[in-house]
């Protein structure tokens, strides 16, 4: 269990981080410009993380918990539209999580939460057999990925009701 410094600490190194990713890549950022940013010692980061990826990664993880554990808070039906509304939410710290790095494990692991599998699969054609279906399911991930990413990144951005209204009427008619 943590502590409270400890909590402090890292939240401050995370901050520090999502302040440095909306300005350059994370492959960009050092572990010294970081702890100059958070005005914490270097040793004490390396007591918490090897490198600012495992930072960037303990941030995503936290992300996620913070998602589950506050829609279930609410009684809310875990669905497209209820992660939708809290990235929303949490749009900038989001974003500059998925501009962080150039692969998109950190959307696609949101997407592969398996509240949101099963909603995008009900709402495609029926028709599909086996391997068929596996091929229209890492179509529609990816799919309703770029329209997120899309959306996140846009500087006037529509609400989440249009986004997944848009997602799972594409995903209907395939």
């Amino acid at each position: 269990m943590e502590n409270q410094r400890i909590r402090l600490t890292k939240r401050m190194l995370k901050e520090a981080l999502a302040e440095l990713l909306a300005e350059k890549p994370i492959d960009r950022i050092t572990v010294y410009e970081l702890c100059s940013r958070a005005q914490i010692n270097r040793t004490t980061f390396y007591k918490y993380y090897g490198s600012q990826f495992d930072l960037k990664e303990d941030m995503q993880s936290d992300f996620l918990k913070e998602l589950e554990n506050s829609l279930h808070e609410k009684d809310q039906p875990l669905s497209l539209l209820s992660i939708l509304t809290y990235i929303d939410t949490y749009r900038a710290s989001c974003t500059a999580l998925l501009q962080s790095a150039a692969d998109n494990g950190f959307l696609e692991r949101v997407l592969s939460m398996s509240c949101i599998t099963q909603q995008l699969e009900e709402q495609t054609s029926p028709h599909y057999s086996g391997y068929q279906k596996e091929y229209v399911k890492e179509f529609v991930i990816y799919g309703a990925f770029s329209v997120i990413r899309k959306w996140l990144l846009s500087e006037q951005p529509e609400p989440p009701e249009d986004i997944t209204k848009i997602i799972l009427e594409m995903v209907g008619k395939i």
